[in-house]
């Protein structure tokens, strides 16, 4: 029991102590002293400490060599504490005002890593996405054999795969509220874009519904024979790229009763 008091009174000690320090390096620290305080507190992992002390010091230290170095550590605390939109923010700062700086390189892939970990799921805003994706080609365009590019090359894979799902997602909408026409102009838009896509046989088999669809709600007349017709051409289309298709026989339903209407109205005329 002692034993445990004496350990609970250091730590307690330790705390105070440390929080002591941390007071007088802010009330009376200089330049100096602060710089060295906010490293030391950053490798210590204690990030908000050190963010205290070098965001407070950072502008003073302008057109100084300790500048890069306070912009540095501060960008990295920033992003330690998942705070992106700050990191991104220094990081930039340190890359774009010290363009000769030792951290010229790892600053300006770290601005694009910042933009990349504040990128929202699929479904919310992608502005931070697209930024990112330009930041990193712009830093392998500027660092092209950098040890970065492999991770760079990563993350633009996932970001693209993440675009991919949203425009999907949003083509597919059209669909589910029955604009048809709008459906099958975002649909074809997104299998021009997307060649390779996981979603290109989900998106084939939409794109053929929402065209028999469009064409069943038409006027009768040349407009509406013509778009059964494209729905019946999208089926083919859809049957030669996938013939093993698990959505082949849906697809083949859509050509056959596009063809049954197309025989109803030649049987009218």
């Amino acid at each position: 029991m002692k034993d445990y008091k004496t350990v609970l009174l250091l730590a307690v000690l330790c705390l105070l102590s440390s929080c002591g320090e941390f007071s007088r390096l802010q009330k009376r620290g200089d330049l100096t002293a602060k710089l060295e305080g906010g490293i030391k507190y950053y490798h210590k992992k204690d990030y908000y400490k050190s963010s205290v002390l070098l965001e407070e010091i950072a502008p003073l230290l302008k057109g100084r060599v300790e500048a890069e170095k306070a912009l540095y550590y501060l960008a990295y605390d920033y992003y330690e504490q998942e705070q992106f939109p700050m990191s991104s923010f220094y990081f930039k700062e340190l890359y774009t005002t010290y363009n000769r700086s030792e951290y010229h390189e790892e600053a300006m892939f770290m601005y694009a890593k910042s933009l990349y970990r504040e990128s929202p799921t699929y479904n919310l805003d992608q502005q931070s996405t697209y930024e990112s994706l330009k930041a990193i080609q712009s830093f392998i365009n500027r660092y092209p054999q950098s040890k970065f590019v492999e991770e760079c090359n990563k993350i633009m894979d996932e970001l693209t795969a993440q675009l991919e799902h949203k425009e999907f997602e949003h083509a597919k909408l059209y669909h589910k509220v029955h604009n048809y026409k709008s459906a099958v102009v975002a649909l074809t838009s997104f299998m021009e874009q997307y060649p390779n896509s996981t979603y290109l046989e989900e998106t084939a088999l939409i794109r053929i519904e929402s065209q028999y669809h469009l064409a069943k709600n038409s006027v009768m007349g040349k407009v509406q024979i013509e778009r059964y017709y494209d729905a019946i051409g999208f089926y083919r289309s859809f049957a030669e790229k996938f013939p093993s298709s698990k959505y082949l026989p849906n697809a083949k339903q859509y050509a056959e009763m596009s063809e049954s209407e197309l025989g109803k109205i030649k049987s009218k005329s």
